[in-house]
């Protein structure tokens, strides 16, 4: 099964199946989906909310337009960006990329010595870039990570024939009131119900509309 034939059976779900449900296994793999997923500097400045609680995703239904796929999907994936970005944020990675740097079998303590040089040196560099950005643009940039790995999440349900939806159709600061996110430092970026489509979504059937190759691409 190839991923393009996976991605052309994908399709924005709009009715979900609230009787079937995402197993635990598999979530742990969407879950390492989303780990996997690229971020600028690595920094992964955001945190993913899933929510299986059936009373937590009524209350969310109208702060979502009464958008159905809250309430019956399995799984509600809700993408949350930092509202700021702080110091102990870049601090917090590169302590993980030290560790990961002293595991690495194949360098010798040169290489080692080297490595850990380069990584205080891209401290300094990320710390100066991102504490001299506007705040509004840097929230905003902080945001667009949600998305890069919202994409990861969306091409692995396809490949796992796991439906989704992603949407920005909800109310932001209730999600974060109800979610507890206001006092984190945290906002809701953008969401993606997860499940399982019901056979009575006629959008299933319909032909994707997609604009043609020569006219979305160009070569230089």
């Amino acid at each position: 099964m190839s991923i393009i034939h996976s991605l052309e059976w994908r399709y924005a779900t709009k009715k979900f199946d609230p009787n079937r449900k995402v197993s635990n296994q598999d979530i742990s793999t969407l879950k390492r989906a989303i780990q996997l997923a690229p971020s600028s500097y690595g920094f992964q400045l955001y945190k993913v909310i899933i929510v299986k609680d059936q009373a937590t995703k009524e209350s969310l239904v109208k702060h979502s337009y009464y958008q159905s796929q809250v309430r019956d999907c399995s799984h509600l994936f809700v993408f949350c960006s930092y509202k700021t970005v702080k110091p102990e944020h870049v601090d917090e990675f590169i302590a993980l990329m030290q560790e990961a740097r002293t595991n690495d079998k194949e360098e010798g303590l040169k290489q080692k010595f080297q490595s850990s040089a380069k990584i205080k040196a891209y401290s300094i560099i990320a710390k100066a870039d991102l504490g001299s950005r506007d705040p509004k643009d840097a929230e905003e940039w902080m945001k667009r990570q949600c998305y890069i790995a919202l994409g990861n999440l969306m091409a692995t349900c396809a490949e796992m024939r796991i439906d989704s939806c992603p949407f920005e159709g909800f109310k932001s600061k209730e999600y974060d009131r109800i979610l507890g996110l206001t006092d984190r430092n945290l906002t809701s970026a953008v969401l993606c119900p997860v499940g399982y489509r019901s056979p009575d979504d006629h959008h299933q059937h319909r032909t994707k509309v997609r604009k043609p190759k020569e006219r979305l691409f160009e070569e230089k």
